[in-house]
């Protein structure tokens, strides 16, 4: 069996001492973790031929290692070094010439001596590169580029000086650094550590691994090795979106594994050209059980769940990889953003201008576990919107939030029967669920049955009155079906309870303009403004109720605001025209109604015929002129 250079560890140690500090190795448990790299075969490497074998793209049927120590202190001498000499290891050590010079030693760095320039020396006979940890150890995203490079170059001539050889290797000072220091360090080094975890070799922006000393001889093994990854997901007639799914996440994943429920159209066909392990289930309206049948047949360290309809980026492929190497976190948290044109959707964010987006305006977040170690017990559960929360804080484990996000499309494909039918079964097997029909009432709401949803969300909040969104979209079905005052008592009961509720305060907005109480809808909507800085909606509606007001400067302001948020949204540019319009630039008004209806504006005829009327107003202006 083989390995590719860039899957040899990097092993980050900085002192071996028996001090108790969060950076102080013992030095029982450093020869503990050296004699069983030695026993199990490992060597040694160093960073130059780590880089050498990388720049070649080699693989290297040995196990190999590279063991770096950050600071220069001393237990690197009178502890790891004669058992390392004594094993055939090398190692890299990082030094601040300052430092070890004793000067200007900040005072959280007191924790123990630091090596002498003769020691360094002995160190460098015997095979130990010597790289450079900058000069005197500051935050380099914090200084001017001339200022960095002093730094540098202050701590190269010093270590040359001293040791007698050129410095190959650096390591940033706090793991900081800027795509400038970057750039910066491929130029004068072979070779840049960072402090992220894992096994990333990016020129410039090498990863290690943490030896601390809460990491005992069982998570030492298991950092020598790149963690695995195993997609699990379940499909059924997804020839539309499977292959883009898939697609994102190669390169990521090492194994898919696809359940398939019974696809009649091309989706095992796709299925399989991606992976050999497409297995057949028998379909028993039950969300969980067919995720558990994925991962029964996951072989990996860790299980990653995605719908056919979602993807992931590859710029956060690397984040996504680091977050494996710790082995403490059993499960993530990673929010989903659900694309969708509906900017009246709580929590609507503005789309980017990735490419991501595609054509949508904005999305709604969500946030579950979807990242998490293949463990006995680790389970979903629920019939419908079914998860592994509960099943990895039964064993109390740790959860964490990976700040990278899933890209959803499920707008593309319309509403969904079997979610609606399976949350019925749902309540009938158990009536006291607040949570089965809070999603009942939201199903009901997204297929515009107001009333329904409206009994099935107080039937929630009367099992369980604490949740505040049951109570905000209560409101909001209440304001769906014209029942404006009621609605303004539970959004008001809402903010009661949750004063920085934006859609709370839009939500009144909306009713009093609806009351025609104009003054009052205009300040609602403004405070939502101020809770959410890029409620477009908000500032539309705002917008629209100055020009109601006639003040049209205020109008074109608020308008604008929505624009630079979401610049591709149809009643935003549809608004700045109608306002164009009454102060009479009729040229700015056919350019922003045209934009509308290319923006796919939902009253196209009304906006045709505003462009042909502001048209002929143009051809006999410009008749009357000749």
């Amino acid at each position: 069996m083989t390995m590719k250079y860039t899957d040899i560890p990097i092993l980050m140690y900085h002192e071996i001492s028996t001090v108790h500090h969060e950076w102080c190795l013992a030095p029982a448990e450093f020869t503990a973790q050296m004699k069983f790299l030695h026993e199990q075969g490992y060597k040694t490497i160093s960073l130059s031929q780590l880089h050498a074998g990388i720049l070649h793209h080699q693989e290297t049927a040995e196990k190999l290692v590279v063991i770096t120590f950050d600071d220069g202190r001393k237990g690197v001498y009178t502890y790891a070094y004669p058992l390392l000499r004594q094993l055939g290891f090398t190692a890299t050590i990082y030094i601040v010439p300052q430092w070890i010079d004793g000067i200007a030693i900040p005072a959280l760095e007191h924790y123990s001596d630091f090596l002498t320039w003769e020691e360094l020396q002995e160190l460098s006979r015997h095979g130990f590169e010597i790289g450079s940890h900058s000069f005197s150890h500051p935050d380099l995203t914090k200084l001017a580029p001339a200022a960095v490079r002093e730094e540098l170059f202050r701590a190269e001539q010093r270590i040359q000086e001293k040791i007698g050889k050129k410095v190959n290797h650096f390591s940033y000072p706090y793991g900081l650094y800027t795509t400038d220091t970057v750039a910066l360090s491929t130029e004068r080094y072979l070779t840049a550590v960072t402090t992220h975890r894992g096994f990333d070799k990016s020129p410039g922006g090498y990863a290690r691994q943490w030896i601390t000393p809460e990491v005992d001889l069982v998570r030492f093994q298991r950092l020598l090795v790149p963690p695995t990854i195993s997609l699990c997901m379940i499909v059924k007639n997804e020839e539309r979106f499977l292959e883009e799914g898939l697609r994102s996440v190669q390169g990521l994943v090492d194994e898919m594994i696809i359940i398939d429920t019974g696809s009649t159209d091309r989706t095992k066909e796709i299925a399989h050209t991606f992976t050999d392990k497409v297995y057949d289930y028998q379909w028993g309206d039950d969300f969980a059980a067919a995720r558990n049948e994925s991962l029964r047949s996951a072989t990996k360290d860790w299980i990653l769940i995605l719908d056919a309809d979602e993807v992931m980026d590859v710029n956060d492929h690397n984040n996504i990889k680091q977050a494996l190497n710790n082995w403490d976190i059993d499960g993530y948290r990673i929010v989903t953003y659900n694309y969708n044109n509906d900017s009246s959707i709580s929590g609507w964010h503005p789309a980017s201008a990735s490419p991501l987006a595609k054509s949508f305006l904005g999305w709604y977040p969500s946030l579950k576990i979807r990242l998490f170690q293949r463990r006995p017990g680790i389970l979903f559960a629920g019939q419908v919107h079914e998860m592994v929360d509960t099943s990895i804080l039964a064993r109390k484990g740790t959860i964490s939030t990976l700040p990278v996000p899933v890209h959803h499309y499920g707008a593309q494909r319309g509403a969904s029967t079997s979610y609606f039918e399976l949350t019925q079964k749902k309540i009938a097997q158990h009536p006291d669920d607040a949570k089965a029909y809070y999603e009942l009432g939201i199903q009901y709401k997204e297929q515009g049955k107001f009333a329904e949803a409206e009994a099935a969300l107080t039937q929630s909040l009367t099992l369980d009155p604490l949740p505040i969104t049951p109570q905000l979209n209560l409101a909001l079905v209440q304001q769906k079906q014209g029942q404006y005052d009621l609605a303004i008592y539970t959004y008001e009961s809402v903010l009661a309870r949750s004063p920085a509720a934006a859609e709370a305060y839009f939500g009144l907005g909306y009713c009093y303009f609806q009351k025609q109480e104009l003054e009052k809808a205009l300040h609602y909507f403004q405070q939502a403004t101020i809770y959410n800085q890029v409620y477009v909606d908000a500032y539309i509606n705002i917008g629209a109720l100055y020009e109601k007001l006639g003040r049209y400067p205020d109008a074109l302001v608020s308008l604008q605001k929505a624009l630079a948020i979401a610049p591709r949204h149809p009643r935003a540019n549809y608004n700045i025209g109608v306002v164009y319009e009454k102060r009479g630039y009729i040229t700015e008004a056919i350019q922003y109604y045209t934009h509308a209806l290319e923006l796919n504006y939902i009253r196209k005829e009304e906006v045709r015929e505003r462009i042909r009327k502001l048209q002929l107003l143009i051809q006999k202006s410009e008749s009357s002129s000749h």
